[in-house]
């Protein structure tokens, strides 16, 4: 089920966001809850759950791949 949700944002963000919509013709709400789902899933520690065919390789690959200490070494 489905609620409203009120709040405040910066102008440009409204209008980066009705561009968006436009462009994909989809609804401002149905942007705004792909951006939130996607948010969600960073801030709880899910890394991929799906590739584009950028990277042909599971989840559990890409995870274990980014949990290598020297991963993020310079």
């Amino acid at each position: 089920m489905k609620q409203k949700l009120g709040t405040a944002l910066d102008e440009k963000v409204i209008t980066a966001l009705k561009v968006i919509a436009v462009k994909e013709k989809r609804k401002i709400s149905d942007v705004i809850e792909e951006a939130l789902k996607q948010y969600l899933q960073r801030k709880r520690g899910r890394t991929v759950e799906r590739t584009k065919g950028a990277i042909p390789a599971s989840p559990k690959v890409v995870r274990a791949i980014l949990e290598e200490e020297s991963f993020y070494e310079a």
